[in-house]
């Protein structure tokens, strides 16, 4: 397993000057590259965009938030992006951010041991088996 996650003391929230409440949820402001709070940004965002009656402002992900709206369309309902709004600029992952999962970072190379280190063979055949050639089933 990766080292843990260490601790670290975050600048105040570039948007709102306050604590940075939950660095896992955190949006790199573009101005400073510094984490800012989730709900500091979706504030900022809905105090500048014109959202209309129907319509929400909603985290699309990779740093884009969007305005959506759910609309009928060929008779059925479907959230409709009425425009992209990008927040986060640029490629690559912050390093603040890459040191909050190096589990599933690409700059984690994981290493895990080989299951016949773990178990005998005789314990592995006793495991269900889940394909073709097992017994076990599963019903939905």
């Amino acid at each position: 397993m990766p080292e843990p996650i260490p601790q670290r003391e975050y600048d105040p929230c570039p948007i709102s000057g306050d604590p940075i409440t939950d660095i896992f949820t955190a949006i790199t402001d573009p101005r400073t590259g510094k984490p800012a709070n989730f709900d500091s940004v979706v504030k900022k965002l809905t105090e500048q965009e014109q959202v209309r009656e129907g319509e929400r402002l909603a985290y699309l992900g990779r740093g884009t938030f969007g305005i959506v709206a759910m609309e009928k369309v060929e008779g059925k309902q479907r959230l409709i992006v009425k425009k992209r709004i990008p927040f986060e600029e640029g490629n690559g992952a912050p390093g603040w951010r890459r040191e909050l999962s190096p589990g599933i970072s690409r700059d984690y190379a994981p290493s895990p041991t080989p299951i016949h280190e773990l178990y005998s063979r005789d314990e592995v055949n006793s495991f269900p088996r889940f394909d073709a050639t097992g017994t076990t089933s599963s019903t939905r």
